[in-house]
């Protein structure tokens, strides 16, 4: 029963936290031109080409900023119902997989193109450490790119792709 209310408490906290707010701010280097290009609010989706996951991304600068706010919403595939492990929460195990909110860690802009990193996070796919770096191209009022999430472990790489456009 004890280790049930510890779990419970785990959650909650981990929901209030989830739920704080305002993204944190994101630093934005580069020459002042090549910030400027990325002056506005932006919005769009990513797609991981190796297992199909799919997102949302969100980020705005504001003009004469360097520091921007945004991040990346993670949806984890649905896993097929005989795969998913007996759900026990006696033993801690996840009811449900929900959308997780990563955090940008830095974006660097320089010559009309954008590069960065997220904060490493817990995949769900395999229950390790990841970290991500995405690139990409700014094209007025679009960019587009790539990305890698290189599993801390085995050094495992998985990529795909992600676009913005800005709001008017």
């Amino acid at each position: 029963m004890r280790r049930l209310r510890l779990g419970a408490l785990a959650a909650a906290a981990l929901i209030v936290a989830g739920c704080s707010g305002a993204p944190a701010p994101v630093p934005v280097v580069g020459a002042p031109v090549d910030i400027a290009k990325l002056a506005g609010e932006w919005g769009g989706d990513y797609r991981n080409d190796t297992n199909g996951r799919t997102g949302s991304i969100v980020f705005k600068l504001s003009a004469g900023a360097d520091t921007a706010y945004g991040d990346v919403v993670m949806i984890p595939r649905q896993r097929p119902v005989e795969r998913m492990p007996a759900q026990d929460p006696a033993q801690g195990l996840p009811v449900s997989r929900v959308p997780e909110v990563l955090s940008i860690a830095f974006v660097r802009a320089e010559g009309g193109a954008v590069r960065g990193r997220l904060v490493p996070y817990l995949d769900p796919e395999c229950d390790c450490l990841v970290v991500t770096h995405f690139q990409g191209k700014v094209r007025g009022d679009l960019i587009e790119g790539t990305f890698d999430t290189r599993q801390a472990e085995d050094n495992k790489t998985l990529t795909g792709t992600w676009k913005v456009k800005r709001k008017r």
